[in-house]
C-alpha cells in the first residue's frame, strides 16, 4: 500500500524532482553525413505543447484538477490530503499511515475492502502512499467509471467508521512494516540520520510510525487527526484522462458539494522551524549490519528557486553508475587494493519544508568509514571549486528530463506528478513550468549552490561502523543552534 522513502539514499528521486523537463534528443543528420563524421551532441527536446491542466474549486474549498488526456480509455482519480508525518502529534507518530490503510476498512455505506473490490470489479487500481508531506489515495480505471470513483472517494472522506476491533488490527500490520524496516541496515541509519539532522522539525522521523507511539494511539485520537485533516478544504481532487472539465466538475458537485468545511487544521511544523546549523554536526553511533557513512546537508524548501541547482548537483554527485561519487567511492584504492566503498550516491530530498541532500557510502571494514567520508567531503569540494563540465551538466538535465516525458503518457503518473506539485509548491500546475527553469541552470548555478549549502561546516555526518567495531561514547551535546531566517519565498 505505500512506498517507503527508506532506500539507499532515502528515497528515489521525488516526484518533484523526477517529473521536471524533456530530454534531449539527437540532432538529425545531414541525408548524407560525411565518412567517420563525430555524432552530434544531443540537444534539448522541446516540447511543443504541454497538456493543459483545468483548475476549479468548490464552495466547501475542496480544489480540483483536471487534465485531459485521451492515450487511453481510462482515468486515473486521485485524492491528495494535506496530511502527512510532519502533522502528526509528536507523540503520535504513525497516525497519518495508519488512515493509508484504515480508509480501505469501512465507512458508513461501504463495507470493509469493498471499495477496492469495487474498483477492482471493474477492472481497475487502487493504492495508497504516506509521506511526510502528504497522504494521498489513488483509483485508476476506466474512464466509464470516473463518477463512481469520485462517489467512493467522496464517502470515505468524512464516514470512516472508527471500529476498535480494524484500528487494533490496522495498527498490528502497520507495526509489522517498522519491524521489516529495522530489519534494514539503510533504513536504520537512515532513520538515525534524520533524528540527528532535525533538532525541532517533525521531519526528524518519517511517515512509517513508531512502535511505541503507535501503541499508545487510540481510537479518540485517530479520530481527531480523521476530523482535522480529511476535510474538503485540505485536499486537491485530480482526475487525468478520458474526460471532461465538465463532467468532473458535475461529479464533484453531486458528491462532494454537500460536505461542510472544516476550520483550518493545526500545522505542527509551522511552530517547529528547524534553527539554522551553523556547525558541522558528527556523530558515531550503534553498529550495524553493514557500515554506512551518511553526510547530509539542508536545502531551501521545494518553491525556492536553488531547488532546480541542487537537484542537479545531487545527480552530477550520486546518480548512477558514471557520477562523481560512485565513480570515487567504487574505484580501487591503491594502497590496500580495494574499493572505498560497497556502493554509494546521492539524493535531494525536496519537501514542502526545508529538505536534505544526502551523500552515503555503504562498506564492511570500519577504516572505511573515515575514508568514505573524506572523499565525499574532496568531491564536494571539487565541484564547488569549478563546477561541472558540459557534458555532465546535460546528462545530469537529461536524467531528469526523460521522467518527464514519460509521465505524459501515463494518466496515473501525471495525476501523482500534479497532487505532489500541489503539495509541495501549493501550485499544480508547477512541475509543468519547471521544464523551462530546469533548461536555464548553469554551471555557475551549480557551483553557487554547492559552495553555499554544501560546505563541511554545514554537514550532519553520521557514522554506523559495521558490526564488531564499538560505538564511542556519546557525545556531548552541541550549543542550541542559532534561530533560522525566515524561508525565502521564490518559485522562479
Amino acid at each position: 500500500m505505500r512506498r517507503l522513502l527508506l532506500t539507499a539514499c532515502a528515497v528515489a528521486l521525488a516526484p518533484f524532482i523526477a517529473l521536471v523537463p524533456a530530454p534531449a534528443a539527437a540532432q538529425a543528420p545531414p541525408a548524407t553525413p560525411p565518412p567517420l563524421a563525430t555524432p552530434a551532441k544531443p540537444a534539448p527536446r522541446a516540447i511543443n505543447k504541454l497538456p493543459t491542466i483545468d483548475m476549479f474549486e468548490l464552495a466547501n474549498g475542496l480544489r480540483v484538477a483536471v487534465l485531459r488526456t485521451d492515450a487511453a480509455p481510462v482515468v486515473s482519480v486521485q485524492l491528495w490530503y494535506r496530511a502527512g508525518s510532519k502533522d502528526e502529534p509528536r507523540n503520535r507518530r504513525g497516525s497519518a499511515h495508519m488512515f493509508e490503510h484504515m480508509m480501505f476498512k469501512g465507512t458508513r455505506n461501504v463495507r470493509s475492502e469493498s471499495h477496492a473490490q469495487f474498483i477492482s470489479g471493474v477492472g481497475g487500481y487502487v493504492n495508497a502512499q504516506t509521506d511526510e508531506d502528504a497522504t494521498h489515495y489513488i483509483n485508476t480505471l476506466p474512464a466509464d467509471y470516473l463518477d463512481f470513483a469520485i462517489k467512493l472517494e467522496a464517502e470515505r472522506m468524512r464516514n470512516l467508521l472508527f471500529r476498535p476491533d480494524m484500528i487494533a488490527t490496522e495498527r498490528e500490520v502497520v507495526k509489522e512494516e517498522i519491524r521489516q524496516q529495522e530489519n534494514s541496515p539503510i533504513a536504520k541509519g537512515f532513520l538515525r540520520f534524520l533524528e540527528v539532522a532535525f533538532s525541532k522539525h517533525p521531519y526528524a522521523w518519517t511517515a512509517g510510525g513508531n512502535l511505541r507511539d503507535l501503541d499508545a494511539t487510540t481510537p479518540e485520537d485517530l479520530k481527531r487527526f480523521y476530523d482535522a485533516y480529511y476535510q474538503p478544504n485540505n485536499a486537491l481532487l485530480v482526475v487525468v484522462g478520458k474526460t471532461t472539465t465538465e463532467a468532473v466538475k458535475a461529479a464533484a458537485e453531486r458528491h462532494f458539494g454537500a460536505l461542510a468545511k472544516a476550520p483550518p487544521p493545526p500545522r505542527p511544523a509551522a511552530e517547529a522551524v528547524e534553527p539554522l546549523q551553523t556547525a558541522k554536526r558528527r556523530e558515531v553511533v550503534e553498529p550495524g549490519q553493514i557500515g554506512l557513512a551518511l553526510v547530509g546537508f539542508h536545502i531551501p524548501p521545494a518553491k525556492h528557486k536553488d531547488v532546480y541547482a541542487l537537484q542537479v548537483a545531487s545527480i552530477i554527485l550520486g546518480a548512477g553508475e558514471s557520477s562523481r561519487l560512485k565513480l570515487r567511492l567504487k574505484a580501487t584504492d591503491p594502497k590496500t587494493k580495494r574499493p572505498i566503498a560497497l556502493d554509494g550516491g546521492m539524493e535531494s530530498i525536496v519537501r514542502e519544508d526545508p529538505g536534505m541532500a544526502i551523500a552515503l557510502g555503504a562498506y564492511l571494514d570500519a577504516p572505511q568509514g573515515d575514508a568514505i567520508e573524506a572523499a565525499i567531503f574532496d568531491e564536494l569540494g571539487k565541484l564547488g571549486a569549478k563546477g561541472p563540465t558540459p557534458d555532465e551538466l546535460r546528462k545530469a538535465k537529461n536524467q531528469v528530463q526523460s521522467g518527464f516525458v514519460f509521465s505524459l503518457e501515463n494518466a496515473q503518473g501525471l495525476a501523482q506528478a500534479i497532487g505532489r506539485s500541489w503539495i509541495l509548491t501549493g501550485d499544480p500546475g508547477m512541475f509543468m513550468r519547471d521544464v523551462d527553469e530546469i533548461e536555464k541552470i548553469k554551471a555557475a548555478d551549480v557551483q553557487r549552490v554547492v559552495k553555499q549549502y554544501m560546505t563541511p561546516s554545514l554537514a550532519t555526518v553520521v557514522i554506523i561502523p559495521p558490526k564488531g567495531v564499538a560505538a564511542p561514547p556519546p557525545a556531548a551535546k552541541a550549543p542550541p543552534a542559532t534561530p533560522a531566517a525566515p524561508a525565502k519565498k521564490g518559485a522562479n
